[in-house]
């Protein structure tokens, strides 16, 4: 670096070097930043949905690494100048990557500290590093508005989101000035614009867009983009609930209030019953799962019209458990290509047309909506659990409704035309679609232990619907955790038997602690060894309030999964074992038990006693040995950097004797000169200003070596000034 002109004294030069080389290193890890950040998301973007990473770790990771590789850079430096000083920052990276290698858990991290010493690198070696800075920042803004355009990427609900739209911020202002007002005097440091950033990063966010209604006649449709995309572009925290797939392993989560649907119905949000023990009209707020890429479930339906005609239920027993709702759904801050729409649809339509399938072709944008006709049902009615238990019906020679008398039947029992929801030839392919078992039944993955341990659960019932009950209340008994772990394979999720086993598996035996990804994995798969068809079902559950409003939002963390479970004789019935929510039992819309009648808890019980869940510590010891690991590792790490800082001291020290060693005499006095004038201005500790006068350096030196350094200094100038 070069020496600043007016600071002569080697300390203020040192502290100015480190001051200029702060600012540089500032903008630099913006930049670093907001690449890294951009290019692993066009990196997920193009692995799909199934590769699995937390894009904070890994950023965090990699960028505290690069800050690491800085310092130890600026140590290198004050121990020896040297091109190649970059280049030792590799040992420790190289020992970190593989100490973090080795435990899986950490995988990512460890490809975020070799990354980071590789980009250092680049950036140390990189030619025209500031003009790469200044006009990359540009670039970096339009790849990041690209995706944000067409993939849908940087919602802005995470941290990440957040302190990227900042960086940006920053660095673009700052390349704005430099190339308008860069060569004018007056132009503001690059802290002013950091400190810009800092204010940046308390602006408080909305949740709904902005309203632009005032001006919308003038500017149209772009108002309610700009809304959008300026209320989402910064988030105010990180979180990883949401609306998704099935590539879903059970790691930890964080919660997310962002907004994703809006539904609007003219029904009251709330049932009334009245309370069999003091007789007074309650409330009892509704409860809605939303499904995600099902579409219309012909199947559910024929087999619901056919229990119910088995077990003779009238229009008036039909209305005490069951209803035709409606419902409108809005997509807001949500980008998928399936189709979300209540449990039970019945006919689903969007402004195209009717909805044929539960996933289009493509994504779906903000502002989508879906408008629903469905079957809402009470399945914790006392009088339908009833039926559930005890189906009529005979399981082979079974006389199944013609299309003509399910039409008059669902026309009694709803008041609705039954061709407006399937064509003859639907209702004849549904009746006889009957091998669940094949479909629903796979049992991939399923260890000994938990055939055994669904046989123990469901000791005892003698129906299908009992033994689904029974391992419903068992899995309730499990600690309800968001900082869980997935299965024994990383890699194993919802979308595959042997996937949802693994996770089961574990979940069940060893951690016995996680949120609803581990419960429904572990019941389908329960269901299955036991002999019962079950699949998962993904989407949202969402709680209406008791207050009437215009529009229910649905955020991020109403997101959900839940199993489904095939009754012979009564069809597809949901279940619901994660602990953190209520079963269907507790929200039924009529509370018909008769004072002093048992619960159905207490029913339960009689059946069949629930085998105690069984003793583990794996998650606390896996928790306590990840942070042992860690700390092992950081030791290891900063004693590998405290050693490499000594040999490179001792190296440096080596180095320059044998340099001074091997040096002719007139070298040697060169050193010696600046060796001794560096020394007198550290031993002096006062400011000091260099004329390019060695006798303002001797007026430093003690009485009693003057003499000799003064010999010192005039063999220096006789060989830089003497013709001899």
């Amino acid at each position: 670096m070069k020496a600043i002109p007016g600071l002569s004294s080697e300390k203020i030069l040192m502290r100015e070097k480190a001051a200029a080389l702060f600012a540089v290193e500032k903008k630099l890890h913006l930049f670093v930043f907001a690449l890294i950040t951009i290019c692993l998301e066009i990196f997920l973007i193009a692995k799909g949905e199934g590769y699995d990473i937390n894009r904070s770790s890994f950023v965090f990771a990699f960028i505290l690494s690069f800050f690491l590789y800085a310092v130890l850079e600026f140590i290198f430096h004050g121990i020896v100048e040297n091109k190649a000083i970059p280049l030792f920052s590799l040992i420790p990276a190289v020992l970190m990557f593989f100490l973090l290698k080795v435990n899986g858990k950490w995988g990512n991290i460890a490809m975020a500290v070799i990354l980071a010493v590789i980009v250092r690198i680049i950036f140390d070696y990189m030619p025209g590093r500031d003009k790469v800075i200044l006009f990359g920042s540009l670039i970096l803004d339009g790849v990041a508005f690209f995706l944000r355009i067409n993939w849908s990427a940087f919602w802005g609900d995470r941290l990440l989101d957040k302190l990227l739209f900042v960086a940006l911020a920053v660095l673009t202002f700052s390349t704005i000035q430099k190339i308008i007002w860069g060569r004018k005097e007056g132009e503001f440091p690059f802290h002013y614009f950091l400190l810009m950033g800092c204010f940046l990063l308390f602006i408080p966010m909305n949740r709904t867009p902005i309203d632009w209604s005032k001006i919308e006649g003038v500017l149209g449709n772009a108002a309610d983009a700009t809304a959008y995309y300026l209320c989402s572009t910064i988030g105010d925290k990180e979180y990883t609930t949401g609306y998704g797939s099935f590539k879903v392993t059970g790691k930890r989560i964080s919660n997310s209030d962002k907004l994703q649907l809006v539904l609007e119905t003219v029904e009251r949000p709330y049932f009334v019953y009245t309370d069999s023990e003091t007789g007074k009209n309650m409330k009892m707020r509704r409860v809605l799962y939303l499904a995600g890429g099902k579409g219309v479930d012909g199947k559910a339906l024929v087999d619901w019209l056919q229990f119910l005609k088995d077990n003779g239920i009238t229009r008036a027993e039909a209305a005490t458990f069951s209803q035709i709702s409606k419902l409108e759904v809005e997509y807001v801050y949500l980008d998928t290509a399936d189709e979300i729409a209540p449990e039970g649809a019945l006919v689903l339509t969007n402004e195209e047309g009717v909805i044929e399938e539960g996933r289009c072709n493509n994504r779906h944008r903000k502002g989508y909506k879906i408008k629903a006709k469905y079957l809402d049902i009470d399945y914790g009615s006392p009088a339908l659990v009833g039926l559930f238990e005890n189906p009529a019906g005979g399981l082979v020679d079974r006389n199944p409704m013609t299309y003509q008398e399910a039409t008059d039947y669902y026309l009694t029992l709803y008041n609705q035309d039954l061709p407006d929801v399937m064509t003859q030839i639907e209702y004849n392919n549904y009746v006889h679609q009957s091998d669940m078992y094949k479909s629903y039944g796979d049992t991939d993955g399923i260890t000994d232990r938990m055939k055994d341990l669904a046989l123990k659960i469901s000791a005892g019932a003698d129906n299908d619907y009992d033994k689904a009950r029974l391992i419903e209340q068992y899995l309730r008994q499990y600690t309800y955790s968001t900082k869980a772990v997935g299965g024994h394979n990383p890699d194993s999720d919802m979308s595959t038997p042997a996937g949802m086993a693994d996770i089961a598996d574990r979940f069940l035996f060893e951690t016995e602690s996680g949120y609803c990804v581990h419960y429904t994995s572990s019941m389908v798969m329960l269901l299955r060894a036991a002999g019962i068809p079950a699949r998962a079902m993904n989407g949202y559950r969402y709680s209406f309030p008791f207050e009437v409003q215009e529009k229910y939002v649905v955020e991020a963390n109403c997101a959900h999964v839940w199993p489904e479970a095939y009754i012979q004789n009564v069809g597809w019935l949901p279940f619901e074992p994660t602990s953190a929510y209520t079963t269907a039992a507790d929200y039924n819309w009529h509370r018909g038990e008769a004072a002093g009648e048992k619960s159905d808890t207490e029913k339960l019980n009689e059946i069949s006693k629930l085998p105690d869940i069984p003793e583990s510590d794996e998650a606390k010891v896996d928790y306590q040995n990840d942070g042992v690991q860690l700390l092992k590792i950081i030791g290891i790490v900063l004693l590998s950097i405290a050693l490499l800082i000594l040999i490179i001291w001792v190296g440096a020290i080596l180095l320059r004797r044998i340099i001074y060693k091997l040096a002719s005499p007139e070298k040697k006095i060169k050193i010696d000169v600046a060796t001794t004038k560096a020394r007198l201005i550290k031993e002096s500790g006062d400011e000091f200003r260099d004329r390019g006068l060695l006798s303002d350096y001797l007026n430093l030196a003690p009485e009693e070596e003057r003499d000799e350094i003064k010999k010192l200094f005039d063999l220096y100038y006789k060989i830089v000034y003497g013709n001899d």
